[in-house]
């Protein structure tokens, strides 16, 4: 009896976890009225770079895998190109579309999460993001389309914990990034073309006065390490003025006058960007308790 169960969960387990091929994402006969054009292309690590005309580096920091590119074809519909990508994670699902984000887009009901502008539709769930490209087609169909594939999807997830951690200040952020090295960081804030500080994720949100940055390290150790090399750099660097160091926490200003405030806690390191006068002890409070760090 206690090796059947043993079995049953195993199998449960390996169920559950299992990695769909990425063709196997494409719509089927479980889907009529829309089929796959052609031959699927399937471009695998580097390259991406034959696929993207710049911009593939932000998608390996995440942990880029695969993309399969394909065109689908619809009755009584001008034709859909689809690229499929693989980004190995969740968490870097989550990531490459919260930097992939554009202004003139407005939230459409696909995968978990999902977007729709001029010409294109986006979304993502499990590892995967997708992009469907087209020149006209209503929306009932583009829905149908996107169902199709999200359907063939088997896991989902939430958007990683440091994207809600981050959200402090008042009302909705206007933005929220979740990233995972310093090309991901720079196009939020470009501290320095180095990574200076050497974190595993971070997270940032972003209001029209202020912004909040926390990156997370996997040993308070490491965490130490870093903020003290990241504070060494800042009080020599000509980049910033008015450094001041206290007791856990460092200062400065950047050129455009920015009071710039980073404090170390646990294994995270939380950093406010503002201008003028604002106390952000409330907001770093916050943060701590919804971090746990005691």
């Amino acid at each position: 009896m206690r090796r059947t169960i043993t079995y049953l969960l195993s199998l449960l387990i390996s169920t559950v976890y299992a990695q769909e091929s990425i063709f196997d994402i494409l719509p089927d006969t479980t889907c009529p009225g829309i089929e796959v054009s052609g031959e699927p292309i399937l471009y695998v690590g580097d390259d991406l770079f034959d696929l993207i005309n710049g911009g593939a580096e932000l998608y390996h920091e995440f942990g880029f895998a695969e993309v399969l590119v394909t065109e689908i074809l619809i009755q009584e519909a001008d034709p859909l190109k689809v690229e499929i990508y693989d980004m190995g994670s969740p968490e870097a699902a989550w990531g490459i579309y919260s930097m992939t984000a554009t202004s003139n887009s407005r939230q459409v009901y696909l995968g978990v999460a999902g977007r729709q502008g001029e010409g294109f539709a986006q979304f993502i769930k499990g590892n995967y993001m997708v992009y469907m490209y087209y020149d006209q087609i209503q929306d009932t169909v583009l829905q149908y389309v996107g169902g199709c594939i999200s359907g063939h999807i088997e896991l989902s997830s939430g958007p990683p914990v440091l994207m809600d951690i981050v959200e402090v200040g008042k009302g909705d952020a206007e933005k929220l990034f979740y990233f995972k090295g310093n090309l991901g960081l720079s196009s939020v804030y470009n501290f320095h073309y180095k990574d200076v500080f050497g974190y595993e994720q971070g997270a940032a949100a972003i209001y029209p006065d202020l912004k909040v940055f926390l990156f997370n390290y996997e040993y308070e150790t490491s965490c130490i390490e870093n903020y003290n090399a990241a504070k060494e750099f800042f009080i020599n660097s000509s980049k910033y003025h008015e450094q001041l160091t206290l007791r856990g926490s460092f200062h400065m200003k950047d050129r455009k006058e920015q009071q710039i405030d980073c404090y170390f806690e646990n294994t995270f390191l939380v950093i406010f960007i503002y201008s003028g006068e604002m106390d952000v002890n409330g907001m770093r409070r916050s943060i701590i308790d919804r971090m746990g760090v005691k």
